[in-house]
């Protein structure tokens, strides 16, 4: 666990350029254990490059970023990811088990996976509320239910930190609400960062919003209104917040 008072993640006078063309400048961001921050922002941005540094996969060119206290690098094993997009072989047969179990590589014994990693990844399947699907094809379960056993994968590494790029893309309404409340249960325990484009899911369930269009300007999701969308997004637009009660008998989903 982290000392007293240091952040989950400290981002200080961070700068990153592909090419010479500036992505990201005079970033800082502070985010606390067990915050809920969702970062939000146009389409080249600097949202999954942020993400990315976070991860250690990019290294900033000036700046640091630090996973409590240390290096990102050296702090991998408590840092979950879910992509924004799985590759995979749909011709190829591997079950849900198979792919959670990929969470466990960091931390197996040898070449083998121990009768503890099968455990570890099948408390994670129940935790996203998919014991059923252990045996099934991962190519022949539904988009959504992809998406919570990419979660399960993230949690199989037994991560603290969760970060999650667009994860509720190309999945309808019911199954963003069952999200919604999963990712609610897994912030009581965990820290939880997502970058996602859908700003209605952002405004229902986050503490607070990230804006990133290069530079980042962090505020409380309460102060998230139509003119500060329209000056990070360039467009004029109505926020309409959502009702993850929506689809419930007696719930009021007018807008």
């Amino acid at each position: 666990m982290s000392g007293a008072g240091q952040p989950a993640i400290q981002i200080s006078g961070l700068y990153f350029a592909y090419d010479r063309v500036p992505i990201l400048e005079a970033v800082d961001l502070r985010i606390e254990e067990l915050d809920s921050l969702c970062i939000v922002g146009p389409n080249g941005g600097g949202k999954t490059t942020l993400l990315k540094l976070i991860l250690g996969l990019l290294e900033p060119d000036r700046g640091q970023v630090l996973v409590r206290g240390r290096q990102p690098a050296e702090m991998r094993l408590h840092l979950g990811y879910v992509p924004q997009y799985s590759h995979y072989d749909p011709l190829f047969p591997v079950t849900v088990l198979d792919v959670i179990l990929m969470g466990r590589l960091g931390r197996r014994l040898g070449g083998f996976y121990r009768a503890a990693d099968r455990r570890v990844a099948r408390d994670s399947l129940a935790l996203v509320g998919l014991s059923h699907l252990e045996h099934r094809v991962f190519s022949a379960i539904s988009g959504g239910q992809r998406q919570r056993v990419l979660i399960a994968r993230a949690l199989a590494c037994e991560a603290e930190i969760l970060l999650l790029d667009e994860p509720t893309a190309n999945i309808d309404m019911e199954t963003e609400n069952q999200l919604f409340n999963l990712l609610r249960e897994l912030n009581r325990t965990r820290t939880i960062v997502v970058v996602t484009h859908d700003v209605g899911f952002a405004s229902s369930f986050f503490q607070r919003i990230a804006c990133v269009n290069r530079r980042v300007a962090t505020h409380p999701v309460a102060e998230l209104d139509g003119r500060m969308i329209h000056e990070l997004y360039g467009s004029d637009v109505a926020l309409i917040r959502h009702d993850h009660h929506c689809g419930k008998k007696g719930s009021d989903c007018g807008v």
